[in-house]
């Protein structure tokens, strides 16, 4: 790691803690991302947003923009397929007063790669570099852009995308160590290919993959030499672990949280996602209640009796009931 906090991508935006939290669909949604924000994360990121959803104002696409002054920074992904789209829905982006833009190029997901967005941007570099060059040139704040090694397994292309990204402008590049054929599961063997980009970019890399626990923030670090690491789904369920695995860093200690602690927590996150979604906030906690219960005896029965809540108030005590009997 170059330093403490990383390095700053522009005059105006620094972070605080080196650590970020992963765009990951259907889960860093604005009252998660508060959550974390209570304990710190040098940045945050909306789920993935189409532009094409932003061109035609689409209200599902749009509330996916929503956030609060206590998320700064905050970066808005995109993703999509056409220069011009992109360029207008930065544009409109910038006006909402988001920090940054994170062009997703590494989405493996089917249903976004046969649009040919996200990851399938791999296999057509010039596009890729048409979108990130239209998107720099349409706004004054910073661009990241987030990639893969490459499409096809067994294939390295980040040597042509580190072009790709300083070629356009790019302010701050993402790899994930593996593929988009390979899917999510990377072995720390994979880092290599992260540390050999880090060593050739004139641009701050940020490193991504394979972390499950603090200690692996810290070797992500001491292995790539990126100035930053993103860790995505193993914070589901620990809002607090950014914080810990900076606490790992700096003092290598770790943040411990009671199930009391754990209560409090919760209870927060439950009131905002009523306030965010109204009563549809409770559905959508039902997996993060879940992934809070983790590892705690009894979490069988609760996640059964999570899967029928209904309310806010049926939510709520049926948290105080199962952490305020358990033993951290």
């Amino acid at each position: 790691m170059n330093s403490s906090k990383g390095i700053p991508i522009s005059q105006s935006l620094r972070f605080d803690i080196p650590v970020f939290l992963a765009p990951l669909s259907g889960y860093t949604n604005s009252p998660y991302r508060r959550v974390v924000k209570d304990f710190g994360a040098g940045l945050v990121f909306t789920e993935e947003v189409s532009v094409m959803g932003i061109k035609f104002g689409d209200k599902k696409t749009l509330q996916l923009l929503r956030f609060y002054e206590s998320e700064h920074p905050i970066f808005a992904q995109l993703f999509g397929n056409d220069p011009e789209v992109f360029a207008h829905s930065a544009k409109f982006v910038e006006l909402l007063g988001f920090d940054g833009i994170d062009i997703n190029a590494g989405c493996p997901v089917p249903k976004i790669v046969k649009s040919g967005s996200g990851a399938s941007l791999l296999l057509n570099l010039p596009l890729l570099f048409k979108i990130a060059y239209s998107v720099k040139s349409a706004v004054k704040i910073p661009v990241s852009l987030k990639v893969r090694k490459g499409f096809y397994k067994g294939t390295n292309l980040l040597r042509d995308i580190l072009k790709v990204a300083e070629d356009s402008g790019i302010d701050l590049l993402t790899i994930h160590g593996i593929t988009a054929e390979e899917g999510f599961d990377i072995n720390k063997e994979d880092w290599d290919a992260i540390a050999e980009v880090v060593c050739q970019s004139k641009i701050p890399v940020v490193a991504n993959g394979g972390v499950k626990k603090e200690e692996d923030v810290k070797e992500l670090f001491e292995k790539t030499k990126a100035s930053y690491v993103m860790v995505g789904r193993a914070s589901i369920g620990r809002p607090w672990f950014i914080k810990s695995s900076f606490e790992f860093l700096t003092k290598n200690t770790k943040i411990s949280i009671s199930n009391r602690e754990k209560l409090d927590i919760i209870v927060r996150h439950i009131e905002r996602a009523v306030e965010f979604f109204g009563e549809g906030g409770i559905v959508e906690m039902r997996k993060f209640l879940q992934a809070y219960a983790y590892g705690i005896r009894g979490a069988g029965e609760f996640r059964k009796r999570v899967n029928t809540m209904r309310t806010e108030e049926e939510a709520v005590a049926l948290v105080r009931a199962f952490f305020d009997g358990t033993e951290a």
